[in-house]
């Protein structure tokens, strides 16, 4: 159940519910986040700046010229634009799909603040529909308002991708057709823009899909030529995924884990999946984090497949160390290449159990002992010891404190007794 943040009530009539909430409701959707759009004939800003004032939530105008502005509330946002041209349709017009091109009067949900999915309300709602958007969503199809709309606003041309994959939708072979056309506008759209867009679309479960027939009707060439493209690798990364995590379900929270605000590892993962070279993906204005995890990745997946057949536990635990961070991600793309859930399958035990001492090996003595226990003075060959240390441990060779002082001790004297004897 959504519970509206405010009462319509303190909205002036008319006042129009307009594009995704009204088109998720047709269609029984709910989302986690609750996203309302609002058009207004007159006075917008100032309406919106009454309803954040009286409800003590977050106000900020979006765009002065066009006169929209967005509240802030915990559960949800309100965007409030103010209506562009001389009526609802005329506004209406300027959409970019039909679908997305449905209102309703807001003050006809008086009385159900708590709208729940199937509840029968829109069975007898009146809807401003001037483009047939109902019998879109009927037939489950994306069809544009118009060409210009598209053109005005180029990255409406991800959305119609992104917006197939969310719902599942066909687009509409005159609107693709128009989308292909106007693909080079994608130039011009911001980076940061572009790799939002991207985000949503490979964040959906079955995005890459869509991802794919994107690529093949050359919207991305301009962003992503062909070239630097890996897409027998893509084209398997979603299937994966869903085996890992069938098979170790504990990886969904590292999926799922947040890399840049609402942006997941999931989408990071498909993005190394996709390209062969992280330089290639530079364009996208990606996070620091996302830069590390990207190169990460590509970096040390060969490493990884040279390691598979052969590894020591030394040589495992360095590859840990260098990768924990982000190790799944090398494993999802190691069997996305063609290598076997048998092959790697120990390496993810490993990483996911805590316990484990090659990845995560307990800590048996300090600098702070060496320095108490042996009288070593402060200097980098410390961390040498220590890593040395560390790497005896994973060989099985000592497992206290007791023996990780004595096999310094030990290096010690052999260094000593080597450099009397040159």
């Amino acid at each position: 159940m959504q519970q509206f943040p405010f009462d319509f009530d303190d909205l002036p009539t008319p006042t129009y519910l307009v594009g995704g909430w009204v088109r998720d409701r047709l269609l029984n959707r709910q989302g986690k986040y609750l996203d309302l759009d609002f058009v207004l004939p007159e006075s917008a800003l100032e309406v919106a700046q009454a309803i954040a004032h009286k409800y003590k939530a977050g106000f900020v105008v979006l765009d002065a010229e066009r006169k929209i502005a967005r509240v802030v509330f915990k559960n949800g946002t309100a965007d409030f634009a103010q209506q562009m041209g001389s009526s609802l349709e005329q506004d209406l017009g300027r959409r970019d799909f039909c679908m997305n091109a449905i209102a309703m009067e807001c003050h006809q949900l008086i009385g159900n603040r708590s709208l729940g999915i199937g509840d029968g309300l829109f069975a007898g709602g009146d809807f401003i529909d001037p483009f047939d958007g109902i019998g879109d969503l009927t037939a489950k199809r994306i069809r544009m308002v118009a060409p210009e709309n598209l053109a005005e606003d180029p990255l409406r041309i991800l959305r119609g991708y992104r917006q197939s994959a969310q719902l599942g939708f066909m687009i509409e072979a005159l609107t693709r057709q128009v989308l292909i056309k106007l693909a080079p506008r994608l130039k011009s759209v911001a980076a940061e823009r572009v790799c939002t867009e991207l985000g949503h679309l490979l964040s959906i479960n079955n995005g890459s899909r869509y991802m794919l027939e994107a690529i093949d009707d050359h919207i991305f060439e301009d962003w992503l030529p062909s070239q630097h493209l890996n897409l027998p690798r893509f084209a398997e990364i979603e299937g994966v995924i869903s085996i890992l995590l069938s098979l170790f379900p504990n990886l969904e929270l590292f999926f799922s884990k947040h890399l840049a605000g609402d942006r997941l590892a999931i989408v990071i993962v498909k993005l190394a999946a996709l390209s062969n070279s992280a330089t290639a993906l530079e364009f996208l204005g990606l996070s620091r984090a996302e830069q590390r995890w990207l190169i990460g990745i590509l970096r040390y997946l060969p490493q990884f497949i040279s390691l598979l057949d052969h590894a020591t536990p030394k040589g495992q635990y360095k590859f840990f160390q260098s990768t924990l961070e982000f190790f799944p991600a090398i494993a999802t793309l190691a069997l996305a290449s063609g290598y076997t859930i048998k092959q790697i399958s120990p390496w993810l035990e490993r990483w996911l159990n805590p316990n484990d001492l090659i990845v995560y090996p307990i800590t048996l003595i300090t600098g702070d002992d060496l320095r108490k226990e042996l009288g070593m003075t402060p200097s980098p060959k410390i961390g040498e010891f220590l890593e040395s240390v560390k790497i005896a441990q994973v060989e099985g060779k000592i497992s206290s404190k007791a023996e990780a002082i004595t096999f310094v001790q030990s290096i010690l004297e052999c260094k000593t007794f080597k450099f009397y004897k040159s």
